[in-house]
């Protein structure tokens, strides 16, 4: 086989991958491992595993999120500046950002693992409140970007 058969072969078999992978990213389902076998002699096969995972954000409000309606009933403190913080939830996993600082509070959004969110203060109990008045937990942000 001539090296432009090949050539032609493995330029056609990673566009598929590529489109596969597009369209499971599209469609918002796991990703899958993908394998592809290619020859590269007449008697001896190669096999390439590709596994991409991903990544989604989840918008319940298109455009602008409702107002904070919820009675301030604890305790938060302002950071010095506000901060960048990253979501770092395990990859598939989704940090809901909540009206109030526990778990009790209606959900507003979600953060995929890492999205970064602006905070502007904390909560005696561990929540940051971020930029536009809602809360995440602490549990679930660092200051650095998940690998």
């Amino acid at each position: 086989m001539n090296s432009k058969k090949i050539t032609l072969r493995i330029t056609a078999i990673v566009m598929v991958l590529a489109l596969a992978v597009t369209a499971t990213a599209c469609s918002g389902k796991k990703p899958k491992s993908t394998t592809a076998t290619t020859p590269s002699t007449e008697s001896e096969m190669t096999t390439t595993t590709t596994t991409t995972e991903a990544t989604t954000t989840l918008k319940e409000y298109a455009g602008s999120l409702p107002p904070n309606d919820v009675n301030k009933t604890w305790d938060e403190s302002n950071l010095e500046a506000e901060t960048i913080m990253y979501c770092t939830v395990s990859a598939g996993e989704f940090l809901n950002v909540r009206k109030g600082p526990a778990s009790e509070h209606p959900r507003v959004g979600r953060l995929s693992r890492g999205q970064a969110v602006k905070v502007v203060a904390k909560t005696s109990n561990g929540w940051y409140k971020t930029f536009d008045g809602f809360y995440v937990s602490g549990e679930y942000l660092s200051v650095n970007s998940p690998s």
